[in-house]
C-alpha cells in the first residue's frame, strides 16, 4: 500500500453490506419462513441487532490493537505461532464459506441460464477472475465495490417495484402466537450465514480514512442490510404466501421471474436475475476472498498476495466440488456454518478482546475483461439454434389411458424392477408456432403444431416429446396451460404434475391455467373462426371475461400458490359449444384437495371476487320499474369481523361499492335524492342476496373456501384459531355468514 488511510466512508460502507448480503439475497427469505412463517421479517430484525453487536466487537477488537490487521492482532495477542494457527483456521472458514457459496452460485447459474457448461469449468472461470481482480491493491477492490453497489441495489430496488403489482401484503402481517423463542433461536442458528461477512471489517478498518467514523460506518452498514432482508422477506410471502415461500429454494429469482411488464421490452426476466445474482456473488466473493488471501500473505510472509490467492485457489475448488447434490451441499451447510460461524464471529473476536494486551486506479479495460472471459469462455456449451428449438406456447394435460393404474402401483416396492416405464398415465400436448409457414414481409404466425405424448409423469412426457422433434423443448414463452377435466379426478396424479410445475425453473410463472370440461387436447388444436392461434384466443376470452370480473384470472404462480397451502384453488373453466366449433367460458372450476369439485357460473365467480374484495371495476344489473339498470362498479372494498355465537362463528361482511348508472330507460328521471337513494337500496338488497347465494354454493356444496375466512381468523385471530382448528370443516360449514352492501352512485351519465 502506498497509503495507509485510503478507504473512505463511502467505500467502506459498500465493502460491508455487498459482502455479507452476498447469496443470501435469493435464499434467505426461505430459510427464515421456514423456521418463523409469516414472523420471518421480525426474526430479520432481531438477526440484525444480534448482527450489529457482532461487528461492534470486531471493530473493539481493531481499535483496542491500534488498528492494525487481523494476522498482526493475532500474532502479537497469542505469539507467532499459535497467532498464526488461529489465522489460518479463520482462513478455512472463510474457504469454507465462499466454496459453498460458489458451489450454490453454480447450480442456479446451470439450472436457469448455462444447463450444458461443465460446473467444473464455470468454477476455475470464477476463481482465476477472482484472482485477476484481487492481484491489484485493496483500494482497486474498494472502487469496485462502490461501483457495483450501485449497480446490484438500483436494480433489486426497481425489480421491488415491479413486484408490487403481485403483492398481498396481508401475507405478511405476522403471528407472534404460533413462535416461540425457541423458533427464533432455531432460526438464527440457521441463517446467520446470509449475515456473515462481517468479518470483512478486519480488512478495511485498518485502512479507513476516518477511523472515528467506522462505529458509525457498520451501523449504516447493518441498517441497510437488515432493511433489504427484511423487504425480501415481506416481498416473498406477500407475492407466494408462506407455504410456497418454503417450498422454494431461492424465492427472490422465482419471485423476479414472476415479474410481468405489458408491452415491456424484456420477455424473459431470469436473464435480469441471474445478471444481477452474478454480481451479488462475485462481489462477495471477491472480498472474502482477498481477506483470506492477505491473511495468508502476512502468515507466510509471502509478500505479494498474487502468490497467497494462487495458493488458496485449488482449495477453494475442492471445497465446492466436495458435495455431491444439491441436498447434500445444504446438508453440509446446516451442519459446518454455525459452528464455524460461532469461532470467527463469535469466539476469535471475544478471545482477542479479553487478551488484547501507491494507489493504482483499475481501468475501464480491466472491468470489461473480467466480464468477457465469462461470457465469450462459457458461451461456447450453451449457444442457442433457434432451428433446433421448440418453443412451447400452450400446454395441455390429460389423464392416460393406464391412469386407472395408480392404486396399483402404490403396491410397487422401490427396489422392484421399473415396470412402470412404459406406463400411460398422462397424456400432454404441446403446442409451439409454426414459425415455418411464416412469409417475408407478413407478420404474425400461420398456425401451430402440435406433440402428443403418452408418458408416467411430466418429466418423462417432456423427454419424449423432445426425442420426438429432436428439438430442446423450452417453456420460457409458453402462455397457457390447459388441464383436462379428466386428470382432476385422480388427486395423487395431480400432485405429480403440480410438483413438476412448481420444481422446473424454466416454466413462465406469469402463463395463464384453465381447465377444460373435456380433454385439453381437443380444446387447444380446435381451429377457431376468430383465429389460427388457440391459445391467443383463449386467452382473449379469459382477459376480456376479466375486465367485467365475470372470470378469475389464474397465473401459474396463482395455482401454485394456492394448492401449496392447502391444495384447494379455482380456475377459469372453459367449455365447447353444441356444434364444437368454438369455445366460451363456462364459469370458474372449484378444486379441493386436489380434485375437481364442481363450478361456480359467472355471477357467482364475480361475486367471490368482490367478497374477497378484489373487484376494483365491474358491471350489475337491477330491474327497476321493470326496465333494467345497469350500474358500473368502480371501486370496492371489503372489510371483515368475525365472532362466536352458541359455539358457531358469525363473520359479518361489510361491502362498500362504488358505481355510476349507465343504463336506464328514456324519461327515467333519476336526478334526485330520493330516487338515487332508492336505487342504492335496491342494488344493496340484490348484491347482499347474490353474495349470500354464492357462499352458500362454497361453503354447503363445494366445501371450498374461496373467500379467505381461514386466512383471515389464523392471522387477526391466532385464539381463535387455536379453539376451530382441528375441526375447521365443520366449523366452517356451520358459520354465518352476513353481508351488508353499502352502494353510493357517484355519478348518472350527462342526462338527468
Amino acid at each position: 500500500m502506498t497509503q495507509k488511510n485510503f478507504i473512505t466512508e463511502f467505500g467502506m460502507f459498500s465493502t460491508i453490506v455487498i459482502t455479507m448480503i452476498g447469496v443470501g439475497a435469493f435464499s434467505y427469505p426461505e430459510e427464515v419462513v421456514n423456521y418463523l412463517g409469516s414472523n420471518g421479517w421480525i426474526g430479520t430484525i432481531v438477526e440484525g441487532i444480534v448482527a450489529y453487536f457482532l461487528i461492534y466487537i470486531a471493530y473493539k477488537v481493531i481499535k483496542l490493537n491500534g488498528y492494525n490487521k487481523l494476522c498482526i492482532i493475532l500474532q502479537n495477542s497469542f505469539g507467532k505461532i499459535f497467532g498464526s494457527i488461529l489465522a489460518l483456521i479463520f482462513v478455512a472458514y472463510n474457504i469454507f464459506f465462499i466454496s459453498m457459496g460458489m458451489r450454490i452460485f453454480i447450480e442456479v447459474i446451470k439450472m436457469y441460464l448455462l444447463e450444458k457448461t461443465p460446473s467444473e469449468f464455470l468454477i476455475i472461470i470464477m476463481i482465476f477472475t477472482g484472482i485477476y481482480l484481487i492481484r491489484n491493491e485493496l483500494g482497486d477492490l474498494i472502487k469496485f465495490n462502490e461501483v457495483s453497489f450501485w449497480i446490484m441495489f438500483v436494480s433489486m430496488g426497481l425489480i421491488f417495484l415491479f413486484t408490487l403489482n403481485k403483492a398481498h401484503f396481508n401475507n405478511s402481517i405476522p403471528n407472534f402466537i404460533n413462535s416461540d423463542v425457541y423458533d427464533y433461536l432455531k432460526a438464527f442458528k440457521n441463517t446467520i450465514y446470509s449475515f456473515i461477512g462481517i468479518e470483512i471489517i478486519y480488512l478495511v478498518g485498518p485502512f479507513a480514512k476516518n477511523k472515528v467514523s467506522i462505529k458509525k460506518i457498520a451501523l449504516k452498514s447493518i441498517l441497510f442490510v437488515t432493511l433489504f432482508y427484511v423487504v425480501t422477506v415481506i416481498l416473498s410471502l406477500a407475492i407466494f404466501s408462506e407455504e410456497q415461500t418454503k417450498a422454494l429454494l431461492w424465492p427472490t429469482i422465482t419471485m423476479i421471474k414472476s415479474v410481468d411488464i405489458r408491452g415491456a421490452f424484456i420477455e424473459r426476466w431470469e436473464g435480469i436475475a441471474m445478471a444481477v445474482w452474478i454480481m451479488f456473488y462475485f462481489c462477495n466473493f471477491s472480498n472474502v476472498y482477498y481477506l483470506s488471501s492477505d491473511i495468508v500473505k502476512d502468515v507466510f510472509r509471502l509478500g505479494d498476495i498474487k502468490i497467497s490467492s494462487a495458493l488458496i485457489a485449488p482449495f477453494i475448488y475442492l471445497t465446492a466440488m466436495y458435495p455431491e447434490n444439491i441436498a447434500e451441499l445444504y446438508h453440509i451447510i446446516n451442519t459446518v456454518m454455525p459452528v464455524a460461524a460461532a469461532y470467527s464471529l463469535i469466539l476469535l473476536p471475544l478471545i482477542i478482546f479479553l487478551f488484547s494486551k501507491p494507489k493504482r486506479n483499475l481501468n475501464a479495460s480491466k472491468f470489461i475483461c473480467i466480464f468477457l472471459v465469462c461470457t465469450v469462455l462459457t458461451g461456447c456449451w450453451d449457444k442457442v439454434e433457434i432451428e433446433r428449438t421448440q418453443l412451447v406456447s400452450v400446454i395441455g394435460v390429460d389423464a392416460g389411458e393406464d391412469i386407472g393404474k395408480v392404486k396399483e402401483l402404490k403396491n410397487v416396492k422401490s427396489t422392484d424392477p421399473l415396470t412402470s416405464v412404459n406406463l400411460k398415465k398422462i397424456h400432454v400436448t404441446f403446442g409451439t408456432p409454426d414459425l415455418s409457414k411464416l412469409e417475408p414481409g407478413k407478420g404474425g404466425i400461420s398456425g401451430d403444431k402440435y406433440v402428443d405424448v403418452d408418458g408416467y409423469s411430466m418429466e418423462d412426457a417432456v423427454n419424449t416429446a423432445m426425442s420426438k422433434s429432436s428439438r430442446t423443448v423450452k417453456f420460457s414463452q409458453t402462455k397457457l396451460l390447459v388441464l383436462g377435466k379428466g386428470l382432476m379426478e385422480y388427486p395423487d396424479v395431480v400432485k405429480e404434475v403440480i410438483d413438476y410445475l412448481q420444481r422446473e425453473p424454466s416454466l413462465n410463472r406469469n402463463m395463464y391455467i384453465v381447465l377444460a370440461s373435456g380433454s385439453s387436447d381437443k380444446y387447444i388444436k380446435i381451429k377457431t373462426p376468430m383465429g389460427k392461434s388457440t391459445e391467443g384466443y383463449i386467452l382473449g376470452l379469459v382477459e376480456g371475461d376479466a375486465k367485467d370480473n365475470e372470470v378469475k384470472t389464474v397465473t401459474l404462480n396463482d395455482f401454485l400458490v394456492s394448492m401449496s397451502e392447502n391444495g384447494n384453488s379455482i380456475i377459469p373453466k372453459v367449455e365447447m359449444d353444441k356444434d364444437k366449433k368454438n369455445i366460451k367460458i363456462a364459469g370458474t372450476a372449484a378444486i379441493k384437495n386436489f380434485k375437481y369439485e364442481g363450478d361456480l357460473n359467472q355471477v357467482q365467480t364475480s361475486n367471490i371476487q368482490l367478497l374477497q374484495g378484489k373487484l376494483k371495476s365491474g358491471k350489475r344489473m337491477i330491474y327497476l320499474e321493470g326496465h333494467p339498470v345497469d350500474i358500473r362498479i368502480n371501486d370496492s372494498n371489503r372489510r371483515i369481523k368475525v365472532s362466536q355465537e352458541k359455539g358457531n362463528l358469525v363473520f359479518n361482511i361489510k361491502l362498500n361499492i362504488e358505481g355510476e348508472i349507465k343504463n336506464y330507460y328514456t324519461n327515467g328521471k333519476v336526478l334526485s335524492v330520493d330516487k338515487l337513494s332508492y336505487i342504492e337500496q335496491s342494488f344493496n338488497k340484490a348484491i347482499s342476496q347474490e353474495c349470500k347465494d354464492a357462499i352458500k354454493v362454497t361453503q354447503r356444496d363445494l366445501k371450498i373456501d374461496p373467500i379467505g375466512f381461514k386466512d383471515y381468523i389464523k392471522r387477526y385471530h391466532p385464539l381463535m384459531w387455536r379453539q376451530v382448528k382441528d375441526k375447521w370443516e365443520d366449523s366452517y360449514k356451520d358459520a354465518v355468514v352476513n353481508v351488508n352492501v353499502d352502494t353510493k352512485i357517484r355519478r348518472i351519465g350527462v342526462v338527468k
